[in-house]
């Protein structure tokens, strides 16, 4: 490995915090500018910590696949093991792989098409009874609800609305919380009013899913839920996951399958509303596919243009916007030796936009997807659900969702903006929008 410790260019941040200012008060131009005025592999500080941004596919694969033996996840997903604690997001090496291969028989696609009669079900229990013409919404919070129900059925078996809620305003306020405690002074252990409302927020939220627990475990029969499926998975040896790792996956997979699907949807449907052309494309799809039904698992692969245009909004406004990756040992990458210990980051946001790799990269266009696109990138030029051997376990479930509620829903209702500027993104460990997504519903004819 070459000996030169010589550092990519990169913004010059102040002398003791670095560009920890710039990165927490406008994170997601913070790396658009790195990226467009130092080049594909530029370095900052966040006070001690030296990091990196990459932002070529190549120098990404190399990370996220082909030395991906050599990394470990950063320091700001070590942040949120309070909540995720061990689960598959978070955990590391032989434990991840042995939690990997036990949860992955449940995420077969053969068993996720048999979620798809309940994703359609709630949606349309949704229509029936809380939607009218001319109602006022916050396009974001009904696509939260619908999202959180149905995770709570098909990864929990339960039909609960209130536990389902009380856990999804906890564990937004918790994560609000550790995305607040990013460069704060303050040890988490310290008795701080943020750090009381966090401990009670955690205590709720494991309260909750224990419940969830107990419940799927006290059934006389296994259901068809992802948790009862982990209930009784047993690994090469015969063992069983413990209750605290069932906690841990719970917590893991209830956020990966509500809060990213209920975004994507929300901010498609904000882009919807702005562009009627492709909004009357997308009708004239589902009126020649679904003809008024209710889509199921066998119409997929025709709705090709709703799968496209939710691929374009996941390029365009990914929810997670962000993977951080954390070597191990010394690693070269482009002549430059990245130490152990530093950080690196590769944005979803940033290369999603790139106009190597996208015409008019900042146009909503879902035609981009049409003449096979995808097969044309370079690999890792898009990759929503990350990458490698870490890949999203649930990327599956999320994409089948996502058409499907969008193909029913859409049938019956589109949306018109109650306030025209665009969406402005409070930015977490997802991109939430800060004020909701005021709209008014119109009844299609």
């Amino acid at each position: 490995m070459p000996s030169d410790r010589r550092l990519p260019p990169g913004p010059r941040g102040r002398y003791f915090s670095g560009n920890v200012a710039d990165f927490r008060q406008h994170r997601l131009e913070f790396f658009t500018d790195c990226a467009q005025q130092y080049g594909d592999i530029s370095c900052f500080r966040f006070g001690p910590r030296r990091c990196y941004l990459l932002n070529r596919p190549d120098l990404i694969e190399r990370v996220l696949l082909t030395d991906a033996r050599h990394y470990i996840k950063h320091f700001g997903a070590r942040n949120y093991k309070p909540v995720l604690g061990n689960g598959l997001v978070t955990s590391e090496g032989d434990f991840w792989l042995r939690q990997r291969r036990l949860a992955q028989p449940a995420f077969l696609r053969s068993r996720l098409n048999g979620y798809a009669p309940t994703m359609v079900e709630f949606t349309k229990k949704m229509l029936a009874n809380d939607w009218h013409d001319g109602q006022r919404v916050d396009i974001h919070a009904e696509m939260g609800r619908l999202t959180s129900a149905i995770a709570i059925q098909t990864l929990f078996g339960l039909d609960n609305t209130q536990d389902g809620n009380a856990y999804t305003e906890t564990l937004r306020e918790v994560f609000s919380l550790l995305s607040g405690r990013f460069g704060s002074p303050w040890p988490r252990w310290l008795p701080t009013p943020g750090n009381l409302r966090l401990w009670r927020g955690l205590r709720r939220l494991r309260s909750l899913v224990d419940s969830f627990i107990e419940q799927c475990r006290s059934r006389s029969t296994p259901g068809d839920d992802v948790l009862s499926r982990f209930l009784h998975a047993r690994d090469e040896d015969g063992s069983y996951m413990t209750d605290h790792q069932l906690r841990d996956e719970a917590m893991t997979l209830y956020l990966a399958g509500h809060e990213t699907t209920a975004l994507t949807l929300s901010l498609t449907w904000y882009a919807l509303a702005r562009l009627p052309r492709v909004e009357e494309k997308l009708a004239l799809e589902w009126a020649a596919v679904l003809g008024g039904r209710s889509p199921t698992v066998e119409d997929l692969p025709r709705l090709t243009y709703t799968e496209h245009v939710i691929t374009e909004s996941m390029r365009l406004y990914p929810p997670v916007y962000l993977i951080g990756r954390e070597p191990i040992v010394d690693t070269e990458l482009e002549g430059y030796v990245l130490p152990r210990g530093s950080t690196v980051f590769m944005s979803q946001w940033v290369t999603h936009r790139d106009r190597r790799y996208y015409d008019s990269p900042l146009e909503f266009r879902p035609e981009r997807w049409d003449d096979g696109l995808a097969k044309r990138l370079p690999k890792y030029a898009y990759f929503p659900f990350g990458a490698g051997p870490r890949v999203c376990i649930g990327n599956v479930f999320a994409m089948m969702e996502a058409v499907l509620l969008l193909a029913t829903l859409g049938q019956q209702y589109h949306f018109t903006l109650e306030q025209e500027p665009p969406v402005v993104f409070q930015v977490g460990i997802t991109l939430l929008p800060e004020n909701g997504i005021p709209a008014v519903l119109k009844r299609r004819r």
